[in-house]
């Protein structure tokens, strides 16, 4: 028996998962990736055709498939229904997968993939699961318990998620998009002083829910009118934030601690049903917020990939759970997508960050993630104030921070705060290499430990060698608007387009 889980499609961000009866995910990937479209919603039907050949597997789609074709009625664009038909998409019809067709509560995907994926150091009976994220069939939040029990939802349109999406596309000439520039505005909050965020804390408590008859009966209503009407609350408190704000920075600062509040709020509630918190969904992504709970509980861990393309290995998880009776299965790390094979000589990538200052590494499977942690990254001498050449190579704005990677074991040296292997918190430098620190001192910290599966760590040990420093920039390994690199091509074309080396073996 094997599982495969279908996440994001239709929507933004899709990807598959494909775990086996041992626990073990075989693959999983995102659209993007295939297609080169950045946050792809479709599917590449060349990546699921030879899937669709495997026997005895169970098919799952990451939300409520009825609630979803209700909502895609009134809500999607024109094109999905061109591109899938009235009903439903083209793998949908497959005979094999019509009689095997399974799906999952949009949140309960995320929670699995979250709880699925925990340390061994975190008992079942200890932990709460959270998701925040934009809306899943109708809530934006769910806290459940270590049964998969709800102990406290909420439902759109008071939605964290949804806020600081429209709120990032509202930025005055910022020209940034909602579901793919979020970061951005996390990072640009830095830069200005949170005036209003006690007004817009209060606002957003004010904002309506929906009622427990809009909740029981989607195909009765006209979906379209009931969102756009509730919309006006949103698009009314972004207006007054940005009006009653002096400058965008103050702005993008007032809704990011705002935020960082109203999820503090949550994890307050989810903190009475576990000691150990299990958290996923897009929001999960927002590492202040993150560095802010962290404190409430007594062990936390955060989905690697907590979007909807990664909320396919939850709803592989979850029905895995359900059909063996198992509450794990066997993640350790989240290069899990296509590999580019090959022995990758580290003194060679040092050799010409000595003389070059900047690479690409592309080698071993890729990341199952929207951040690089060594098989598909860019790096950069520390050494050197390298921060506008590499957002220059990346066609990003000038004000955008990197991340340090640095070996762990030397991590308190030249930080402090709460860090991690997977860059999910902020933490302070006690360092002065300006390239991997933001405007307010912090950095998003990467631990390579001893133990990684990745080509890094032996790159970092032979700079540290080298130079005395155990750490790099790393940055992910594409340009603004485009995804990763994922193969052998298109390491050589991003090599060839934008002038960087980048390494494969």
């Amino acid at each position: 028996m094997k599982w495969l889980g279908i996440g994001g499609e239709w929507f933004h961000d899709a990807g598959i998962t494909l775990l086996n009866e041992d626990g073990n995910i075989e693959f999983a990937t995102l659209a993007e990736r295939y297609s080169g479209e950045k946050h792809d919603a479709f599917i590449p039907k060349d990546l699921l055709k030879s899937h669709m050949q495997i026997p005895d597997t169970k098919w799952i789609c990451h939300d409520d498939w009825n609630v979803r074709l209700e909502f895609r009625k009134g809500l999607l664009d024109p094109k999905f229904r061109i591109n899938f038909g009235e009903d439903q998409p083209p793998w949908r019809q497959h005979p094999s997968i019509r009689e095997n067709f399974h799906s999952t509560l949009h949140h309960h995907s995320h929670a699995a993939a979250a709880f699925m994926t925990r340390p061994q150091s975190f008992d079942k009976e200890d932990c709460v699961m959270v998701v925040v994220d934009g809306i899943g069939e109708y809530r934006s939040v769910m806290v459940v318990n270590s049964n998969f029990e709800t102990v406290y939802e909420q439902s759109f349109p008071k939605s964290i998620g949804y806020m600081y999406a429209n709120f990032t596309q509202a930025l005055p000439r910022m020209h940034l998009k909602s579901n793919e520039d979020e970061y951005v505005t996390m990072g640009f909050s830095c830069y200005g002083e949170p005036t209003h965020w006690q007004q817009f804390y209060e606002q957003f408590q004010c904002i309506p829910e929906y009622t427990q008859e809009e909740q029981d009966g989607w195909e009765e209503f006209n979906w379209t009118q009931k969102v756009e009407a509730k919309k006006i609350h949103i698009n009314t408190m972004i207006s007054y934030l940005l009006s009653q704000c002096k400058t965008s920075e103050d702005a993008a600062a007032s809704l990011q601690r705002g935020t960082e509040e109203l999820i503090y709020d949550i994890m307050v509630e989810a903190r009475k049903h576990g000691s150990k918190l299990c958290y996923s969904g897009g929001v999960a992504q927002n590492i202040m917020a993150n560095s802010r709970m962290r404190d409430l509980f007594d062990d936390v861990w955060i989905d690697v990939n907590p979007g909807d393309g990664g909320a396919s290995l939850g709803a592989a998880a979850y029905h895995y759970m359900k059909d063996t009776g198992r509450d794990r299965i066997n993640w350790t790390h989240p290069y899990l997508g296509h590999n580019i094979e090959g022995d990758l000589d580290p003194e060679k990538v040092v050799d010409h960050l000595m003389k070059h200052q900047v690479c690409g590494v592309a080698n071993g499977p890729a990341e199952f993630s929207y951040r690089a942690y060594g098989n598909r990254s860019l790096i950069a001498d520390v050494r050197y104030d390298v921060k506008d050449t590499v957002n220059e190579i990346k066609q990003r704005q000038k004000y955008r921070p990197f991340a340090p990677a640095i070996l762990e074991e030397h991590a308190d040296e030249y930080f402090e705060g709460h860090m991690n292997r997977w860059m999910q918190y902020t933490s302070y430098a006690k360092h002065d290499f300006s390239s991997v620190t933001h405007v307010d001192g912090s950095a998003r910290v990467q631990l390579v430990h001893k133990d990684s599966h990745s080509v890094f760590r032996k790159i970092l040990e032979c700079y540290y060698d080298r130079t005395g420093i155990p750490m790099l920039l790393n940055t992910s390994l594409n340009i603004r608007g485009k995804p990763m690199v994922n193969d052998v091509d298109h390491a050589e074309e991003f090599e060839t387009k934008y002038g960087v080396k980048v390494f494969t073996t």
